[in-house]
């Protein structure tokens, strides 16, 4: 690997780290999904350009949500012309919103793994035979040898613990 490369590859990891939940504050920003690909698109061209600007060790996140405000500005004066087009202050508004979401987001998902972590093997199986290899509670039961109705409610109180898991780190941690 050469220099260059590797003195890009933390930036990468932070760009790609980065994508769901810049899509996701740019998707709250403009009107269609077709916009926020389009401005995903031209925020990571910007952030790649400005890469040298970024400090190690800051908020990269906050930085990149700036660069996709920006780009989102930039979007809405070249449409100009189009009647479906947000005023500045509402746009500002919904930007602030989206941040404090995202910020929610991660605390809520960090919780989850911490949560998923707490349950047992076959807990988890359960969960990521229904969620991650997108079985119904019928095939589960088919290939565990159980009832669906067992299935069923392991389901439901695995989702329950897991509810109540989180509900209470946010409790600890101050969330709402």
């Amino acid at each position: 690997m050469s220099s260059a490369e590797s003195h890009c590859e933390p930036f990468l990891v932070l760009v790609t780290g980065a994508q769901r939940m810049l899509y996701a504050f740019i998707f709250r920003l403009v009107p269609s999904m077709a916009d926020a690909d389009d401005i995903l698109q031209e925020t990571n061209l910007v952030l790649w350009s400005k890469q040298t600007e970024f400090t190690p060790g800051t908020d990269f996140r906050a930085w990149a949500f700036r660069i996709a405000r920006f780009q989102v500005m930039a979007h809405r004066k070249r449409q100009s012309l189009d009647r479906l087009i947000f005023g500045d202050e509402l746009v500002a508004r919904l930007a602030h919103q989206a941040e404090s979401d995202c910020a929610a987001l991660d605390d809520k998902r960090e919780l989850l793994v911490e949560c998923l972590r707490k349950l047992s093997d076959s807990q988890r199986q359960l969960l990521d035979d229904h969620y991650g290899n997108r079985l119904s509670g019928r095939e589960i039961a088919e290939r565990t040898g159980r009832k669906a109705d067992a299935v069923f409610q392991s389901l439901h109180r695995t989702r329950e613990t897991l509810l109540r898991c989180i509900e209470q780190g946010r409790t600890e941690r101050g969330g709402d």
